[in-house]
């Protein structure tokens, strides 16, 4: 458990507090990928206006070389986790996060959005799904959905109106571009209807991509 000031959260974390005064601020909480750690998407931070907040959290299973994941996976079979109820807590830990960054850092409930990569970007369309009424919008960059085992969890009355942005690269080598355009299609089968993007790039956040992501997200910002 980390302490910001007089926040306690349930993951560790790094904020970049809102400079706004006397007003709600729009906030962005970023996920890691596998084996990466809290500081790594929070690099991101200054491409966000002044007046947002921006909270990276960071998982809880040790990895080699000091990064963390959200969740084991087995490399030769990337749509099956060993253990995915370690995806279940964590989204739970997330979920109770945000909530209390809501409350304790007086965000307005309408303005809050997620960007994760790899790993992160998987566990923020988890999120986005299983709890649409909390997200303006999701990004997912270099991720893909496993909808085995949570697919009961889905409110499709719900998550038809979800704000989803997705990224792939087409020369990503850990997560192959057919497993985007699956979870993709998977997505639309539910009601979601994401934007969709493909790279001529490898498991990175291109210039274009990132340029992208930052045009869609201001539109939504501005609704």
């Amino acid at each position: 458990m980390n302490d910001i000031g007089n926040i306690s959260l349930p993951l560790n974390n790094k904020i970049r507090y809102s400079k706004t005064k006397n007003k709600r601020s729009p906030a962005v909480f970023f996920l890691h990928g596998y084996g990466s750690n809290v500081h790594d998407l929070f690099s991101l931070n200054p491409y966000f206006p002044d007046e947002w907040a921006c909270i990276s959290l960071e998982g809880t299973i040790p990895i080699s070389f000091g990064g963390w994941a959200w969740a084991e996976i087995d490399l030769n079979n990337m749509l099956q986790l060993p253990k995915p109820e370690q995806v279940s807590e964590h989204r739970k830990k997330i979920i109770d996060c945000i909530e209390i960054c809501t409350k304790e850092l007086d965000l307005e409930p309408d303005r809050v959005y997620m960007v994760g990569f790899s790993q992160g970007a998987s566990i923020s369309i988890y999120c986005g799904l299983t709890h649409p009424e909390l997200f303006h919008g999701i990004v997912s960059l270099c991720g893909l959905i496993r909808p085995h085992g949570f697919s009961n969890e889905i409110d499709k009355d719900k998550i038809h109106g979800l704000n989803l942005f997705m990224a792939n690269g087409t020369e990503d080598d850990l997560i192959p571009i057919e497993l985007g355009r699956k979870s993709r299609k998977y997505l639309e089968s539910v009601g979601v209807k994401p934007v969709y993007r493909e790279y001529p790039a490898g498991h990175t956040i291109s210039t274009d991509c990132l340029q992208e992501m930052l045009k869609w997200l201001n539109g939504l910002s501005e609704e």
